[in-house]
C-alpha cells in the first residue's frame, strides 16, 4: 500500500524537477524561463480543475471540452517552445516527457487522495 502512495509523489516530483531545473539551465533569457513555467502551471491547473470537478461530480460536457482544449493548447505551446529553444536533441524529447510525467503524477496523486478511506492516513 505504501508504494502505491509513493509512486505518484515520485512521478510528480521527478517530472517537475527535471522540467524546471533542466529548462532553467537551458534557457538563457528570463522570458523563456517564464514561458516554460507558464506552460507547466497552466497544464497543472487544467489537470487539477478537471480532476476536482470529476471528483465533486460537478463536471459537464462544456467544462470537459474547455479543459481538453486548454490542455491541447498548452501541450502545443510547450512543443513549439521546446522546438524553437536552443536545446540539444535529447533535451527536445526530455522536457516534454518530464512535463507529461509531472501531469501524470499530479493526476495519480489526486486520484489516490480521493480514493483513500476516511480513516486511512
Amino acid at each position: 500500500m505504501k508504494t502505491t502512495r509513493l509512486l505518484p509523489w515520485i512521478l510528480f516530483l521527478s517530472g517537475i524537477l527535471t522540467y524546471s531545473i533542466g529548462l532553467w539551465r537551458a534557457c538563457p533569457l528570463l522570458s523563456g524561463k517564464g514561458y516554460f513555467l507558464g506552460a507547466l502551471m497552466t497544464g497543472m491547473f487544467v489537470t487539477y480543475a478537471y480532476q476536482r470537478a470529476v471528483n465533486l461530480n460537478q463536471n459537464d460536457e462544456r467544462f470537459a471540452s474547455v479543459c481538453q482544449m486548454v490542455a491541447l493548447i498548452t501541450a502545443g505551446l510547450l512543443l513549439v517552445g521546446v522546438w524553437n529553444a536552443p536545446l540539444a536533441p535529447f533535451e527536445i524529447g526530455l522536457y516534454p516527457a518530464a512535463f507529461f510525467v509531472c501531469l501524470m503524477g499530479q493526476f495519480l496523486l489526486q486520484r489516490s487522495r480521493n480514493q483513500a478511506l476516511p480513516g486511512d492516513t
